[in-house]
């Protein structure tokens, strides 16, 4: 088939640019719970209205929604705290702000009252009369007065269409057919009735038409075999509905009785004969598919991103978990010395460290997608923004968020833990803990983009997570030359061995007789062992510049592969 919009056929490209004067209001309400009301609608009006509308006629234009919805007294709660009905009304409320020349709604009566059902059909009613919508809906149990609201009614049973008119015509129509409504009985629930089998006479007439196949099917054995497999299944299809509507069966009768081609035919006429009037819609070339900027939107998704990062992450449990995990550090660690045998506790405090902050960031960026994908599919269908645009500001606004509570642990452990008394290595600790952050984020969101089953994506990133720490070069440092590459795609080696070259290259470490140091010290309880060699000896062969520099890689390649 051929889809049209007033008599003039749709191109790829003039349905893409359609997408932006369309609106649906889908059955389930889809939006971050974090929000408030006046949020989601502030938002969405600043990204989706004209950029040369006003800012201020923009809040305008928020606030005459959320009083026309009767929102006024949850504008300032979260989303995820109202009914379903206020939901229900925040998602057409999201749409309407758009001004679409479209709308489509699914069931959007579904959670409101009567009252509030009829004042939101009659303003759907108003917005197709005066300003030239076209407004598709479905309906779930109307109203007596939301089913007389309608302009065109379209009744549909087993893919076929039954009626095409104005309700109260359809009325006329079923008495044509001799099935009348009753007086005073709701026509919505009428056809509903006539329309709508229960399940178990469904099976039972089901049943009995399979014995009429097989006796059909048995007479044919008796005929000649002349005709195509094709008639005989449009044959038998049919013998079925007569056999249906000789039982009485209203939908099938209905089936029947419904001449498209006709209907088909004077729809044409009538749009030939009204194609002067209404709204151009089929003229697309003018539709712009975004109305506003690529700054803007960057600017109001970094803001909106940061907001809902914001209440997600600041949490008081994370902050406590943050407090804690430095405390326990702090106290296990607790004022390590400068001699030789603390050296492998300073190397196991770093790896610790790195291990749980990039093993926090990777999972967190990995659920952290696949919640939003749902809310980004539904904006981009509508062309409210680039993809680009939402990246960009989702990782802006995510980068202080996610680094402040590694860094309330970095401050609380390294001066409990006395790694060092040089505030230069514990700014170059605290940098090299968080490019690790930010390395293990990339990771997680590269997999929880291309991974759409959460099951599989958290197999996937616990299998590369820890086989890329078992690469880190603290617990197998004499890795097989087969697997020695994979070292290099190791965020947690990198900032490790960064970090151990921080806290020793610069300073002298003294032998205590412990033998820690192997032959360094030989044994010895007097001297001291250079910086660089303590290095060396814990398997660090590489520069700090060297190391920063491929984190840098990793924190951005996998962000745009």
């Amino acid at each position: 088939g051929v889809i049209t919009i007033n008599d003039k056929p749709m191109t790829g490209a003039s349905m893409k640019r359609l997408m932006s004067k369309i609106a649906y209001v889908k059955q389930n309400d889809v939006f971050f719970g974090h929000l408030t009301v006046r949020d989601q609608l502030t938002y969405t009006a600043l990204l989706r209205l004209p950029s040369s509308l006003p800012k201020a006629s923009k809040h305008e234009e928020v606030d005459r929604i959320i009083k026309l919805l009767r929102l006024s007294k949850v504008a300032d709660s979260p989303i995820m705290l109202l009914s379903g009905g206020e939901k229900k009304r925040v998602n057409i409320g999201t749409e309407l702000l758009t001004d679409p020349a479209i709308i489509m709604l699914d069931e959007p009566t579904s959670g409101l009252d009567s009252t509030s059902a009829v004042s939101l059909m009659n303003l759907l009613h108003t917005l197709a009369k005066n300003h030239g919508k076209t407004v598709v809906t479905s309906i779930h149990q109307p109203s007596s007065a939301v089913f007389r609201s309608f302009d065109r009614l379209l009744m549909l049973a087993e893919g076929s269409a039954v009626y095409f008119g104005s309700p109260v015509e359809s009325l006329s129509y079923l008495r044509d057919l001799n099935l009348a409504c009753p007086d005073g009985y709701n026509a919505s629930d009428h056809w509903m009735d006539l329309l709508v089998i229960d399940s178990a006479i469904e099976e039972e007439e089901e049943e009995e038409d399979q014995e009429d196949d097989n006796a059909m099917a048995i007479t044919g054995r008796t005929n000649t075999a002349e005709n195509s497999s094709d008639d005989s299944n449009n044959d038998g299809l049919h013998q079925r509905r007569q056999i249906s509507v000789a039982r009485g069966s209203p939908r099938v009768q209905l089936i029947c009785a419904w001449d498209s081609e006709a209907v088909a035919e004077q729809n044409d006429i009538a749009e030939k004969e009204g194609s002067d009037s209404g709204k151009d819609v089929g003229n697309l070339n003018k539709i712009k598919k975004y109305n506003t900027t690529w700054l803007t939107q960057f600017g109001v998704l970094t803001h909106r991103s940061l907001k809902n990062s914001r209440a997600a992450i600041f949490t008081p449990l994370n902050f406590v978990k943050s407090i804690a995990l430095g405390l326990i550090a702090g106290l296990l660690w607790f004022q390590l010395g400068s001699s030789e045998k603390y050296v492998s506790d300073k190397s196991s405090y770093y790896f610790f460290t790195m291990t749980y902050w990039v093993f926090d960031s990777m999972f967190g960026a990995l659920m952290s997608f696949p919640a939003e994908r749902v809310v980004i599919l539904k904006e981009r269908a509508s062309a409210s923004y680039h993809l680009s645009a939402y990246f960009l500001g989702k990782t802006v606004s995510e980068t202080p968020t996610r680094l402040t509570l590694p860094f309330i642990y970095m401050l609380i452990s390294f001066w409990m833990g006395a790694i060092s008394p040089d505030f230069t290595v514990f700014l170059g600790s605290v940098a090299c803990t968080l490019m690790s952050v930010l390395a293990g984020e990339s990771f997680g969101l590269m997999i929880g983009t291309s991974i759409y089953d959460m099951e599989r994506a958290m197999t996937v990133m616990t299998v590369c997570a820890l086989g890329l720490m078992l690469l880190g070069g603290f617990y197998v440092q004499n890795v097989p030359s087969f697997v020695a590459w994979a070292q290099y795609l190791s965020p947690f080696k990198y900032s490790y061995d960064a970090s151990l070259h921080i806290v020793f290259n610069d300073q002298d470490v003294p032998c205590d007789g412990s033998g820690a140091l192997g032959a360094l010290c030989g044994g010895a309880s007097t001297g001291s062992v250079p910086g660089n060699q303590v290095v060396e000896f814990l398997g660090v062969t590489t520069s700090v510049g060297f190391n920063v520099g491929l984190l840098t890689v990793l924190i951005i390649v996998p962000r745009f592969i």
